[in-house]
């Protein structure tokens, strides 16, 4: 059926406010990955050789890797050379710098043996752009090496210890949501992953934030990293509180000149009132939830003011009132944040003496600006505030260039103000330049969908087929990509107004069962 323009449009409103609309759904794994295997595996071919002779509880602490590097020693490797002098010229005094900044690379190279790069380089993190003369050599030696076949044949002890992680990250997730009475089924467009890294050195583990995917890169170890994992989901639960309730946050930023008196603070920390805010709370929640008795708890959220976030003490003694208490986190958070009493803890804070350095090592990636931006455009569109949402994405569109994410949150903000147009221009441009496949694929699938509403089933066909080449494996997107090419699109209830023409392509579909083809 053809439809009249005015009608059109307002059934593109309906459709996606209807329920037709969704966001990427969230992603949680464990499991080996395959760009951390082949980066981990070019630096202990090139003489990354960190942890190799340390002293654990287990006789042979590392015999993976130490299997996997007698394997490339005997093997002709012709970018063997260059890589050696890349991993000289970029080694780092600190053994945990050193490895670190691998993590980083492999975190945002796509799947080999591509192994390449995002196209739009502004969201990079300073110490990927440092390393990305790397890129070509590591798809060099990818063939070179026969990475495949060494990836192959070591996957399935790499699964064994995944499988461990998994069981453990399902008990996190389990036990945090239940103590903080929070439903991640809402939690769209996001990733939390666990990758096993047997390359690297024993008992170092890398934790990343980068916007909406969440890494936690664990090596070699006799225990798990449990604390490490239990960190990093809070910080997967809390951190898209902030832009909820950012006008109550705002009212308590005076508290942030305390900042300036922790030397041990790291500059993301010290130049956002909101980061600090959020790792308070979890460095409270954290200390309420560790084993031991009151007094070790106490100590540990003071431990937390004196090395700069300030504000765990309060948090400590509200999350006690939450634990009596049936709200949830996502009702009580605001009602906590307000009841911060600025006179109280100022006057509190002006006594706590700062550390100097803190204690261990934990290093918080945070957002860089591009990303702050995106994510605020997110939040806005997810609470249906569409005029915001514009604003930011446009922002981020000025300031940075061209960035899929934001042209598809453009395209889903035209979609809602009803301007067919400029949706299926800006679902266009968000596949092209998107770097991530979802993003990607649902940007083809809304632009099919488009195209099926305007009577052009030809091209829906087109959309259809290229979100199942965009490389996205989850279970939704083929799903609605694989029936868009079955059947045109109507959205879920609609009923043809009177008088319309028939849908030729879904004839098949009316045809009673057992009577197709006659």
């Amino acid at each position: 059926m053809k439809l009249d323009n005015s009608f059109r449009i307002l059934l593109l409103g309906c459709f996606l406010l209807g329920g037709a609309f969704r966001l990427p759904a969230q992603e949680i794994v464990a499991d080996p990955n395959p760009q951390l295997f082949t980066v981990l595996a070019a630096i202990n071919a090139a003489g990354y050789d960190t942890g190799l002779n340390a002293e654990t509880q287990r006789p042979d602490p590392v015999p993976l890797r130490v299997a996997v590097r007698q394997e490339l020693a005997a093997r002709t490797i012709p970018s063997r050379a260059a890589l050696q002098e890349f991993y000289r010229s970029h080694r780092h005094s600190d053994p945990a710098q050193d490895l670190s900044q691998y993590v980083s690379l492999a975190l945002y190279l796509s799947a080999p043996p591509a192994l390449e790069l995002p196209k739009s380089q502004g969201n990079l993190p300073p110490e990927v752009l440092d390393l990305q003369e790397m890129v070509p050599l590591l798809a060099a030696f990818y063939r070179e090496a026969d990475i495949a076949g060494l990836w192959g044949k070591y996957l399935p002890a790499m699964e064994e210890e995944a499988d461990g992680y998994r069981k453990l990250l399902a008990r996190v997730i389990q036990e945090s949501n239940a103590y903080l009475r929070l439903d991640t089924s809402g939690y769209f467009n996001r990733r939390f992953a666990i990758y096993v890294s047997p390359l690297g050195a024993p008992d170092q583990t890398d934790a990343r934030s980068y916007g909406d995917n969440y890494f936690i890169v664990v090596g070699p170890s006799v225990e798990a990293a449990e604390e490490e994992i239990r960190h990093g989901w809070l910080h997967y639960l809390l951190d898209p509180f902030p832009f909820r309730h950012a006008r109550v946050i705002d009212s308590k930023a005076e508290l942030h000149r305390n900042a300036a008196r922790a030397p041990a603070l790291e500059t993301a920390f010290r130049s956002n009132f909101s980061l600090l805010l959020t790792e308070s709370l979890i460095r409270a929640i954290q200390a309420r939830r560790m084993r031991g008795d009151p007094q070790a708890r106490q100590r540990a959220a003071q431990a937390a003011v004196e090395e700069g976030f300030y504000l765990a003490a309060y948090f400590f003694n509200a999350m006690e009132e939450f634990e009596k208490q049936p709200v949830g986190m996502r009702l009580y958070y605001s009602e906590m944040i307000d009841a911060i009493p600025l006179k109280q803890e100022q006057e509190r804070l002006a006594k706590v003496r700062f550390r100097a350095q803190i204690s261990g090592v934990r290093r918080e990636f945070q957002w860089n600006p591009l990303e702050q931006m995106t994510r605020q455009g997110e939040a806005s569109l997810a609470r249906g505030e569409f005029e915001e949402a514009r604003q930011s994405f446009e922002a981020v569109s000025q300031q940075f260039g061209p960035q899929g994410r934001a042209l598809y949150g453009l395209a889903i903000v035209a979609s809602q103000q009803k301007q067919p147009e400029r949706a299926k221009e800006y679902f266009s441009q968000a596949a092209s330049l998107a770097s991530d496949p979802r993003t990607k694929a649902w940007s083809h699938i809304y632009l099919g969908r488009l195209l099926d509403l305007e009577g052009n089933r030809q091209g829906a066909v087109s959309e259809y087929a290229a979100a199942l080449e965009s490389g996205d494996p989850s279970p939704d997107t083929r799903a609605a990509a694989e029936k868009g090419l079955q059947e045109g699109f109507i959205p879920p209830g609609f009923v043809p107004p009177a008088g319309s023409e028939p849908q030729q392509q879904n004839s098949r579909q009316r045809v009673p069962l057992g009577r197709e083809g006659k």
